[in-house]
């Protein structure tokens, strides 16, 4: 299989496809064994890993599955019908009787937005990762579901550090998780530069910041927490919370509603093709739009969004920018041509070519900062994709689509920031072909 298949794939489980994108699935799905399976193996672990922690965070709810090109009823649709094929799927093929290699310890699985680096032995396992003791996992964004034995779940979320010790035992060295136990095996060890944390039967979160204390609230049951430097332990129940600080002192505290991630996230489209015409409002220049192409010289077209994102229920904004080769004219000038972000009337971000003479895409926040270039140019026109985390601030640029390739420019804009339109436009002397444009909204 190949990255194309799993993206396809990671779009039928999203609910994320046109109707005939997905009859020409089931096709293939009917002609092809190694897709039927592979999609099994996905739908099965997503299933594992989202059964007990559905959900955003502790007190979130899904966001619903719809599109602004189709509405709810096809959304609704689709995904019965996934779920139709999943089940045929994974009667036929049993994904859960394959024989697992002895050495892993975990199972991980990561949100389409998110990107890792994995040290250690490892293997895939289609819609996953297996993973053996004393394996480094890096979360730079986006979250990571991981599968314990025998019966441990938690979401990290980006960006963290996470070794897996043991089947029941893992070191969060950075970052924020949320941890579930259920059932009857063994008890669930986490440390982190600070604490030791022992449970038998409970849901937890962990936050450990860059700087500052390390930080355990407690949602169900009842959690044994120690200090490393001072060898103190406290019990915690639900409603509790502790902090440790650099001197391994323990400060008990009612828990604060801290968010914690329970889920991957679903992501939802909220722009896609075709283009209309009547839909972008020109403000000079006269680009040529077609339903499968905006394109022009010296041209700046404006469309507002269905609402300002990401929305509520969401936390993190990806747009995918397809760009073709212009006719007549340069994509990379002197001056600009690309994609801009507006909230409130004020341009908040850019990504494309940038003012001045370095040919390569860039990325600007604005805020009297600098034009971000990455560290190798990234030429000419071609698939990028931006991803925007509201609650961080962060925005990266990514080659291709989804799932994300390791960010050539990084930047950030201040917290909560939510995008209202968009321009799709180049100055005097450049020129911009945009082939398709997808932006969607997820993470919570």
């Amino acid at each position: 299989m190949n990255r194309a298949d799993h993206e396809l794939i990671q779009q039928v489980l999203d609910g994320d496809m046109t109707q005939e994108a997905f009859a020409g699935f089931q096709q293939r799905m009917r002609t092809e064994p190694e897709l039927a399976k592979l999609y099994g193996e996905y739908a099965l672990l997503e299933h594992t890993l989202h059964e007990e922690l559905e959900g955003g965070h502790f007190a979130g709810a899904d966001a619903a599955v719809s599109s602004r090109r189709f509405g709810w009823g096809w959304g609704w649709l689709l995904a019965l019908a996934a779920v139709v094929v999943l089940t045929a799927a994974a009667i036929h093929y049993q994904p859960w009787k394959i024989n697992h290699d002895a050495d892993d310890v975990a199972v991980v699985t990561f949100s389409v937005d998110a990107v890792w680096q994995i040290e250690g032995k490892s293997r895939n396992l289609g819609g996953a990762t297996g993973v053996a003791k004393g394996c480094y996992l890096r979360l730079v964004q986006g979250r990571a579901g991981i599968a314990l034995e025998p019966s441990v779940t938690a979401v990290i979320e980006g960006p963290a550090e996470l070794t897996f010790l043991s089947g029941e035992a893992v070191h969060l060295a950075r970052g924020s998780a949320c941890f579930h136990r259920g059932g009857n095996g063994k008890g669930l060890t986490v440390t982190t530069p600070r604490l030791t944390a022992v449970d038998t039967g409970t849901e937890f979160g962990i936050q450990v910041p860059a700087d500052g204390p390390d930080e355990l609230h407690v949602r169900k049951g009842n959690v044994q927490l120690s200090s490393k430097d001072l060898k103190e332990t406290v019990s915690l129940a639900a409603g509790d919370a502790a902090r440790i600080s650099n001197n391994g002192t323990i400060e008990r505290m009612p828990t604060d509603g801290r968010r914690f991630a329970t889920g991957l996230g679903r992501f939802r489209t909220v722009l896609s093709g075709p283009f209309v015409k009547s839909d972008w409002r020109p403000d000079y220049g006269n680009p040529s739009i077609s339903e499968s192409r905006i394109e022009g010289e010296n041209y700046a077209v404006f469309l507002n969004l269905p609402e300002s994102e990401p929305s509520n229920d969401c936390s993190v904004l990806l747009a995918t920018l397809e760009t073709g080769k212009p006719t007549g004219a340069e994509f990379h000038t002197d001056g600009w041509a690309g994609m801009s972000f507006f909230s409130k009337r004020s341009e908040v971000l850019f990504f494309g070519d940038s003012y001045g003479t370095r040919p390569t895409w860039s990325l600007d926040v604005k805020q009297r900062i600098p034009v971000i270039h990455p560290e190798h140019p990234v030429n000419g026109p071609r698939t990028v994709t931006l991803r925007y985390d509201l609650h961080s601030g962060a925005v990266s640029l990514h080659e291709g689509g989804v799932p994300l390739r390791t960010p050539f420019c990084v930047g950030k804009l201040p917290l909560g920031i939510r995008l209202d339109e968009i321009r799709i436009g180049a100055s005097a002397g450049a020129a911009l072909t945009v082939n398709s444009l997808l932006i969607r909204i997820g993470g919570d």
